[in-house]
């Protein structure tokens, strides 16, 4: 137990991962703040013209989309996996028998690689070949679409992919917070007369809130990342209707190889995803005051 509070032995010990860490994460995010304030293709001369970058993203209509697509992605991401996580892992809650086949089922998804569950949608949304998706609207007497070609359709279609794979982890989480709180209040609030729904919103919700803000942290970073679905499926059409900020910043760096430009837009993405987690962190603060 010494060593536990010996700060060079702990210095010791975290320095391996420390410098693991570093190679892998903050030299690269380093790498890519010095890249983004210059003019640069990847392999030629490197010429610095400081925020040049940052002022051409203000003026360009197509990153504009991206950001506010990627805003809407984000929404519809996080309501499904958070929404309908939570709601499934309540479900558990009252079942008795059938639990540990259910959390199975749901969680499988999420060990897919992305590549796959992405490929799987675009079957089902095909328009022709008829996918799943439109027989279904056949059956309930509606014309099929185009779930990946119309501009009304193909953003959330894009967006749900990540959603959906991604439901079983949260389940888990929200599951485990859940049965966690002590039954001794439950029962309290029980023999007090509160009703199933006051139990939700006044005993179960508010014992788990940190769960649930730190659950949403990982939602809304993941989202603000996403990029193998929609690359897969569209490449940010049609007419960049489901671009994101991460396709966006592929194309600039790699495809247009404006490597500056396109560091730019990560450095954007690092920006906001910093920011997200400060506002809720601080919100988390502010809860246990």
């Amino acid at each position: 137990m010494k060593v536990l509070r010996d700060k060079k032995a702990i210095a010791l010990f975290l320095s391996p991962a420390l410098l693991v860490y570093s190679v892998l994460v903050m030299i690269p995010i380093a790498l890519t703040f010095y890249y983004s304030v210059l003019d640069w293709d990847g392999l030629g001369e490197k010429r610095w013209i400081g925020l040049g970058n940052f002022a051409k993203l203000m003026r360009d209509a197509v990153f504009v989309r991206a950001l506010s697509n990627n805003l809407v992605y984000i929404l519809i991401v996080m309501l499904m996996q958070l929404g309908i996580g939570f709601l499934i892992a309540l479900l558990l809650t009252y079942l008795k028998k059938g639990r540990g086949f259910i959390q199975t089922v749901y969680y499988i998804p999420s060990v897919i690689t992305v590549i796959a569950v992405a490929q799987l949608f675009t079957s089902f949304y095909s328009y022709e070949p008829i996918g799943l998706f439109n027989i279904f609207r056949k059956l309930f007497g509606l014309a099929p679409i185009a779930f990946l070609s119309e501009y009304r359709t193909v953003l959330p279609a894009v967006a749900s992919v990540e959603g959906w794979q991604y439901i079983g982890i949260y389940m888990l989480i929200f599951y485990s917070a859940l049965v966690s709180v002590s039954p001794d209040i439950i029962e309290a609030a029980r023999i007090d007369g509160a009703s199933e729904t006051q139990l939700l919103f006044k005993v179960r919700i508010p014992s788990i809130t940190n769960v649930i803000l730190l659950s949403g942290i990982l939602s809304l970073v993941g989202a603000l990342r996403g990029f193998a679905a929609p690359m897969n499926m569209t490449k940010g059409g049609p007419n960049h209707r489901s671009e994101i900020l991460a396709t966006y910043m592929y194309k600039k760096a790699f495809t247009s190889r404006d490597y500056g430009y396109g560091s730019a837009l990560a450095v954007v993405i690092v920006i906001l995803s910093i920011v997200a987690v400060l506002l809720i962190s601080r919100y988390m603060e502010r809860e246990e005051i």
